[in-house]
């Protein structure tokens, strides 16, 4: 019997180191890889709504919901698609882009905390990201990054192919991220939530978590029912 209670309070250990870790590593990355390659606005995609028609275009709807609503932000496939002067990106084929600076924002009304990262290419011009408290830009300042020219031509064909990873932590929860001075001159892919460090392609660390919890779970099941039955 003592022997059990060992192997049940270490198992609780486990369980409870798994949740930890969990929580503590519940990035979210968004690829833009599902919606229309010819374009299409991001908008509620990934708040498990639909996107915004861009020049008559056809909408996708049934994102994942992961609570993230876009202004301004235009998906499309590079370079088989709308973005034909990108290519090279981190998780072909989509990538995003602003047109219009004054109405570029990502918005988390749940907030998400931690960090802030993704992979972008700008040719020409550089440009500034700055993280809020509060939605649309507003409330206090947690972070900003400012994103120097990656250069161009880098596959010998397209401007946009120089792509570089960049990310920032910060302290508080945020609930919006301003994509300033970011129009029409740079594109960006693998926008990743939680993280200071951008996720090219690998499945969130808290979906693997909780995978290896289920797993640790009916092991331990399966371990007292054996030791039930022959007692």
């Amino acid at each position: 019997m003592n022997m059990l209670r060992k192997q049940v309070g270490l198992a609780l250990v486990m369980v409870a180191g798994m949740l930890a870790c969990g929580v503590a590593s519940a990035a979210v990355v968004m690829t833009f890889d599902q919606q229309n390659g010819n374009g299409e606005y991001v908008d509620n995609y990934y708040n498990g709504g639909c996107g915004g028609s861009y020049g008559g275009g056809s909408v996708t709807c049934g994102g994942p919901n992961y609570g993230v609503v876009w202004n301004g932000a235009l998906e499309g496939y590079a370079p088989n698609g709308l973005w034909n002067n990108t290519s090279n990106s981190s998780s072909p084929p989509g990538v995003i882009g602003f047109l219009d600076s004054d109405n570029a924002y990502m918005n988390v009304a749940a907030g998400f905390d931690t960090g802030f990262s993704f992979y972008y290419a700008a040719a020409n011009v550089g440009g500034t990201i700055e993280v809020w408290s509060g939605l649309n830009g507003t409330g206090t300042m947690l972070a900003s990054l400012s994103l120097p020219v990656t250069g161009a031509g880098c596959d010998g064909i397209t401007s946009f192919s120089c792509w570089d990873p960049i990310g920032v932590t910060f302290a508080g929860t945020a609930m919006s991220v301003n994509f300033a001075g970011t129009a029409n001159q740079i594109v960006f892919d693998n926008v990743t939530i939680g993280s200071g460090t951008p996720i090219n392609g690998v499945p969130e660390p808290a979906a693997l978590g909780m995978f290896g919890l289920g797993a640790l779970l009916v092991g331990l099941f399966a371990a007292l029912r054996r030791r039930a039955l022959q007692s």
